[in-house]
């Protein structure tokens, strides 16, 4: 059963916040929910026109709620679906999908599996939905990332085994927003014969642009890589390495990164390499942003926001590069921007959903 604890602080404050090696601050509101705070593990975030949706584990249960855009105050959880093996670490854990009036979850188990349910409509009870992967038991490692376009098509992107038992990439597309899905795709083979074995790969779609970022196993570097499909992920082109050098590591940072899809359909991506996190725009110089890892990115029209951990706080990046810590965490960080002034973060820290939301 979904428990909360009360949490005690200020309904909202104004920081200063002061970007490293300068002198000029900028100011930011900070607005928490003054409300209850949910005990739970690995949350999700989604919006349509009206509400925002959060969607988190607890144990083996699922829980969704939601927010009017303008409240900034989350309801009550309401009870999804069990779930037996629900994996809920390490970025994994149920994801959420919005089309108009409709909702999708889907939630990785320890088989392998990648489980969904659907509500049709506003208030109507959550109903299981079909399995996205058509081969059972092949996605050990849990990792799901999903992305609509608004107009009833989804895609889903995970490390799948089932080419010789190596990760590589497979997606999945649906078009009736998330009632059924298209036959498994793979996306990316490595050369090397695997991906990246535990980095959670990315995705975003925009109309029919669907962008996929994941990090790569090639001779030993552990690179980030971007695919793109232009006919709504039908077909993908040609994978291309993202930063302007290489990190050569024996073994998993665990660490995928995040990206956007800007208005002009320009892509912007956040990754970290040897422990320090760089943003760039596909084709053009990486950025540095800060030391640390787990970085996510969201905004729109050319203005976007950087959250990222390090040693156990999270810290956002604004837009006129201010940096600000946001408090302690143990999850992995997800951001949505709800217009071109607003942000939506939320997290996970010591079984606790946190969120805030950020207006600059």
């Amino acid at each position: 059963m979904i428990k909360f604890k009360n949490f005690i602080g200020i309904s909202s404050m104004l920081i200063m916040f002061f970007a490293p090696g300068k002198l000029k601050g900028q100011n930011t509101l900070i607005t928490h929910d003054a409300g209850n705070v949910m005990n739970g593990e690995a949350p999700s975030l989604a919006q349509d026109n009206k509400k925002v949706y959060l969607a988190f584990a607890s144990g083996d249960s699922i829980f969704f709620s939601y927010s009017g855009k303008k409240e900034e105050k989350f309801s009550a959880p309401i009870f999804v679906g069990l779930l037996k093996g629900l994996v809920n670490v390490g970025g994994r854990g149920p994801k959420i999908l919005s089309n108009k009036d409709q909702l999708l979850i889907a939630a990785p188990d320890t088989s392998g599996n990648f489980s969904s349910w659907l509500q049709t409509k506003p208030g109507k009870s959550w109903e299981r939905g079909a399995r996205i992967n058509d081969v059972k038991n092949i996605a050990k490692e849990g990792f799901l990332s999903l992305a609509s376009n608004n107009n009833g098509h989804f895609f889903a992107v995970w490390l799948d085994l089932r080419n010789g038992k190596k990760n590589n990439i497979y997606g999945a597309r649906s078009v009736d927003a998330g009632k059924s899905w298209r036959k498994n795709q793979l996306i990316y083979r490595s050369p090397g014969g695997s991906v990246c074995e535990c980095c959670k790969p990315s995705v975003v779609m925009k109309d029919q642009l669907v962008a996929i970022m994941f990090r790569n196993n090639l001779k030993g570097n552990r690179d980030l890589y971007l695919i793109q499909s232009k006919d709504g992920g039908k077909t993908f082109g040609t994978a291309q390495k993202l930063g302007e050098e290489s990190w050569a590591l024996n073994g998993c940072p665990m660490d995928g990164g995040g990206l956007m899809i800007e208005n002009n359909d320009a892509i912007q991506t956040v990754w970290q390499r040897k422990g320090n996190v760089y943003s760039c725009e596909q084709g053009k110089k990486e950025l540095f942003v800060a030391k640390g890892r787990q970085g996510v990115i969201a905004g729109m029209n050319g203005i976007y926001y950087i959250a990222f951990v390090n040693k156990g706080k999270l810290y956002l990046r604004g837009a006129r590069n201010e940096i600000v810590e946001l408090g302690g965490v143990t999850g992995y960080p997800e951001m949505l921007a709800i217009d071109a002034s607003t942000i939506l973060c939320t997290w996970e820290n010591e079984h606790s959903i946190q969120h805030v939301f950020l207006h600059n």
